[in-house]
């Protein structure tokens, strides 16, 4: 049998990928959830404070939907090319930042998770975190002066 040439050997390099590879590569797949969690959290976070907007939508989708489709067609390119711990730290990164974004949403929403919450909102991601129990400390302090 010839081996596919062209568009089709390109596309073969990541049909072969997931048929045999991604066991290797958990990474990837992990990733893929995580945005797809993030997609659910932050739709759920907007319904919740009453800030849905269809625009905003559609540009999160799109973006969301953008790096999912990046990573799953490039990260076999990489892997074929041994180049697959380059990209493992871009989506260890990636896991981090949607990871953080998952956070700061389940904060908004109410669901806080002792240490982490704490330590992100310090360390890693000032603007998008907005934790309840430091929001009823302020308002403590603030009842207290008065």
């Amino acid at each position: 049998m010839n081996k596919p040439d062209g568009i089709w050997g390109i596309l073969d390099v990541v049909r072969n990928f997931y048929e045999h590879g991604i066991d290797d590569h958990l990474w990837v797949f992990l990733l893929m959830i995580i945005i797809a969690s993030d997609i659910v959290v932050g739709v759920s976070r907007a319904w919740a404070y009453h800030e849905f907007s269809s625009s905003k939508f559609r540009k999160g989708l799109v973006s969301h939907t953008a790096m999912i489709t990046f990573v799953a067609i490039f990260y076999p390119f990489a892997a074929f090319m041994n180049l697959g711990g380059v990209l493992d730290t871009f989506i260890l990164a990636m896991i981090a930042a949607y990871g953080s974004s998952i956070l700061a949403s389940l904060s908004a929403l109410g669901v806080e998770i002792p240490y982490f919450d704490k330590y992100i909102k310090q360390n890693i991601d000032k603007e998008k975190f907005n934790l309840t129990s430091e929001n009823e400390e302020e308002k403590g302090e603030n009842e207290n002066e008065n």
